[in-house]
C-alpha cells in the first residue's frame, strides 16, 4: 500500500514536467492484456463469445468482456 502511494506521488511529480510515454501494469490479477492466442494451453480466448464487445467484434485472446481499467486510463 505504501509503495503504491510512493509510486503514485513520483508519477504525479514527473508527469507535470513532461507527458508520459508508456503505461506499465505489473502483476495485477485484474488486468487481462490478451496474448492468450500465443500460449500453449487448452484455456483459450480466441473464439466467440470472447471479443463481442470490442469494436471489431473479433476474439482478441482476452478473457475480459471489452475494455478494462488500464485500457481506459491509457
Amino acid at each position: 500500500m505504501l509503495a503504491s502511494v510512493i509510486l503514485s506521488s513520483f508519477y504525479l511529480l514527473f508527469t507535470a514536467a513532461e507527458g508520459g510515454r508508456a503505461f506499465f501494469v505489473f502483476g495485477d490479477s485484474l488486468v487481462d492484456s490478451g496474448n492468450n492466442n500465443y500460449l500453449a494451453t487448452t484455456a483459450r480466448a480466441d473464439a466467440p463469445p470472447y471479443g463481442i464487445d470490442f469494436p471489431s467484434h473479433r476474439p482478441t485472446g482476452r478473457f475480459s468482456n471489452g475494455l478494462n481499467i488500464p485500457d481506459l486510463i491509457s
